[in-house]
C-alpha cells in the first residue's frame, strides 16, 4: 500500500472509494508520534485507544443515520460492503468528543443491514459503535484499509490530522466500513521524515 497524503476533507468526500490494500507497517512507522503509530495500526475498539491516549473520557455527538438505496450510498460503499445496488445501506457521521465538546474524531461509518445486531447498534444516536458491537455480542474483527493525512479544517493554515479507514467483518461478510479522522490537537500528524511521504 502507499501512504496516502490527501488533500482537505470536505464533507461530501468519501474515504471508501480509495483503493483496497491493507496497511503494513512501513505506512504506520512514516507518524512521528508513538501515540499516532499505535492508533493507526491498532485493530482494538478506536474509543478505547483514544481515551487510553489522551487520558480523557469520550462521548458521541451529533450522530445521525440514514438507510439509503446502496447506489445512493457513499462512492465505493456498496463494491466494500459485497450490497448489491438495489438493496439498502446505512450510513452514520457522528463525533467523538470530549466531555467538554472538544472534537477527537469525525467518523462516517456504513453497514450492511443484514448483519443482526448491527443496525440497532448503528441507529443509537449515544453510543460509540465499536463498544456497542462488542456489547452485542458480535464479535466483530477488524481489517484496517487506509491511513494517512488529509485536512482537519478546509481551512489550508490548520495543521493536518491522521485518518484511518477500515472494515469490520461478521465471519466473512463485509459488514461494516468505518473512516475516521483524528483531531491534530490530541493526534499528531507530523511525519517521522517529512520529505519521505508526499
Amino acid at each position: 500500500m502507499t501512504f496516502l497524503d490527501n488533500g482537505p476533507l470536505v464533507l461530501h468526500e468519501n474515504p471508501f472509494a480509495l483503493p483496497r490494500t491493507a496497511v503494513n507497517p512501513r505506512d504506520t512507522a512514516a507518524f512521528a508520534s508513538p501515540i499516532t503509530r499505535m492508533l493507526l495500526s491498532s485493530d482494538g475498539l478506536t474509543t478505547t485507544l483514544l481515551e487510553s491516549a489522551t487520558g480523557l473520557r469520550t462521548h458521541i455527538l451529533g450522530a445521525e443515520h440514514e438507510r439509503v438505496p446502496a447506489d445512493a450510498a457513499p462512492r465505493g460503499a456498496a463494491e466494500l460492503l459485497h450490497v448489491p445496488l438495489d438493496d439498502a445501506i446505512l450510513v452514520r457521521r457522528s463525533t467523538t468528543a470530549t466531555d467538554d465538546g472538544r472534537a477527537l474524531a469525525l467518523n462516517q461509518v456504513v453497514a450492511r443491514t443484514d448483519i443482526p445486531g448491527a443496525e440497532r447498534c448503528l441507529t443509537d444516536a449515544a453510543a460509540p459503535l465499536g463498544l456497542a458491537l462488542h456489547a452485542a455480542g458480535t464479535g466483530f474483527r477488524r481489517t484496517v484499509l487506509h491511513i494517512g493525512r488529509r485536512a482537519w479544517h478546509p481551512d489550508p493554515g490548520r495543521p493536518p490530522a491522521v485518518f484511518k479507514t477500515y472494515l469490520l467483518w461478521h465471519r466473512d461478510i463485509p459488514a461494516v466500513a468505518i473512516s475516521e479522522l483524528f483531531s491534530p490537537e490530541f493526534i499528531p500528524a507530523d511525519l517521522a521524515n517529512p520529505g519521505a511521504v508526499r
